[in-house]
């Protein structure tokens, strides 16, 4: 069996706070939830599955 490796996703500010739940992620098998805390301008891997987000434009700050 071979695994490639995942591809980058671009994501904007509308898609945050930034959720993994993993590729191919079935509710049997799949690893956690995992809020990734993404910087604006910015790349970010998954610990859990490796997938790879970068996020195009500004995060903004919450308090």
């Amino acid at each position: 069996m071979s695994h490639s490796a995942p591809s980058m996703i671009t994501i904007t500010p509308h898609d945050l706070p930034l959720i993994c739940t993993g590729p191919e992620n079935e509710t049997w098998n799949g690893h956690p939830r995992v809020f990734l805390p993404i910087q604006s301008n910015s790349s970010i891997e998954c610990p859990y599955c490796g997938q790879h987000y970068h996020l195009n434009g500004i995060a903004e700050q919450h308090h």
